[in-house]
């Protein structure tokens, strides 16, 4: 489908809402990707075939001032073949469309990356349109952040950001049909689209960012989808993920809020909840346990924990707090600390970050698959909330 003033590139998609004037495309007026490879352009009424290395040519020409650059909303990243994928996000254009004024407003952040930024009296966040991710959220009582976000962090298409919240979809951990494709799927490492914002009855800010199948996702894993998150800024954080099939035949998922929250001390943590349950220990070979009294970490931890209660506590004494993990949709949590090794070797973490972090996630799991029907959905959710005596 040919959309008049607009291109769109489905490599991974652009929306402009005016022409392009460059000396290749005069007067263009529309783009369609017919292939990975070319796209058919309208000029002046008439269709000719180019490829698309010619396209970035000419909007990187745009993009680094050569030719004066029209008003652009960029919903995604174009790449062609030799290129450095850039970003043209109108930052202008998505605060008229969805900033809520003395609340919600957009910027562009680390990376040249869009960010969302909420302070609604009820507490401040940040998030990044590029992977959908919470990066910050702070209740207006509290004087520390509730997330950690690694200071060796990237910032770059096409890299997870250490921290947060990543969004792992539509599996969880390595690929399950062993074809290369990468960890944790392929939703926390490329640019969401901006659905909605908007106040809740109770002075919370809500946003809504997505994702639709295309031809490339398609290529990875060949389901019709949307994919959808709800963000919701109040007293507590609230992260909902909505998976839409819109195929005629059911797939399975595994997924996870793959929470990265700050801690004071993590030789001071505990997390109370899981008292009692089955975990395989991948740190040992996924070999299968029983969880005795409360979860400490002493060393490298990486649990998937099976047939859990929907409520879990982190207690934090060095900062003197307890963080509540309220979910629905999950029946499996992982619980991760890298300890001293990994986090020396991982290049986005500082040596003594294991100290400071400690993920607890909400997953779809080992054993606990989701199927999602025909034109059906399913819902992840998780609330998190502070406490203090």
């Amino acid at each position: 489908m040919l959309l008049d003033a607009s291109l769109v590139c489905n490599l991974k998609g652009y929306q402009w809402r005016r022409d392009i004037h460059t000396r290749a495309y005069r007067h263009l007026l529309c783009v369609q990707v017919e292939s990975t490879r070319s796209v058919t352009v309208r000029v002046k009424g008439e269709y000719k075939t180019s490829n698309v290395v010619s396209i970035s040519k000419a909007v990187t020409s745009i993009h680094r001032g050569r030719i004066p650059p029209p008003p652009i909303q960029c919903k995604a990243v174009l790449k062609g073949r030799g290129f450095k994928p850039i970003f043209l996000m109108s930052i202008d254009q998505l605060n008229a469309d969805y900033g809520i004024a003395g609340n919600l407003t957009f910027a562009t952040g680390n990376g040249g990356f869009p960010m969302i930024h909420i302070d609604n009296g009820q507490a401040k966040a940040l998030i990044s349109v590029y992977s959908g991710q919470v990066l910050s959220f702070q209740p207006a009582t509290e004087t520390t952040d509730l997330m950690f976000v690694s200071d060796k962090a990237y910032y770059a298409e096409g890299k997870a950001i250490k921290g947060g919240i990543p969004i792992c979809w539509p599996w969880f951990g390595p690929d399950p049909e062993a074809l290369g494709r990468p960890s944790h799927g392929f939703v926390r490492n490329r640019l969401w689209n901006v659905l909605e914002t908007a106040t809740t009855p109770d002075g919370a800010t809500k946003v809504t960012l997505g994702l639709k199948d295309s031809d490339e996702t398609r290529g990875i894993w060949p389901q019709a989808f949307e994919l959808a998150i709800e963000i919701t800024i109040g007293t507590s954080l609230t992260v909902e993920l909505i998976t839409r099939n819109l195929g005629d035949k059911a797939f399975p998922l595994t997924q996870a809020f793959h929470t990265y929250f700050q801690v004071g001390d993590i030789n001071r943590v505990q997390v109370l909840g899981l008292e009692n349950s089955q975990y395989l220990d991948k740190a040992d070979g996924g070999v299968e346990k029983t969880q005795v009294g409360a979860v400490v970490v002493t060393g490298e931890v990486d649990r998937i924990y099976l047939d859990v209660t929907n409520e879990l506590v982190i207690d934090d004494s060095a900062l003197n707090r307890r963080i509540r993990i309220k979910s629905s949709g999950s029946k499996s949590v992982v619980v991760w600390n890298p300890w001293v090794t990994i986090s020396a070797n991982m290049a986005d973490l500082d040596d003594a970050d294991y100290q400071r972090l400690l993920c607890v996630e909400t997953t779809n799991a080992a054993t606990d698959i989701v199927e999602v029907p025909a034109h059906g959905e399913f819902r992840l959710q998780a609330i998190y909330s502070v406490e203090r005596d």
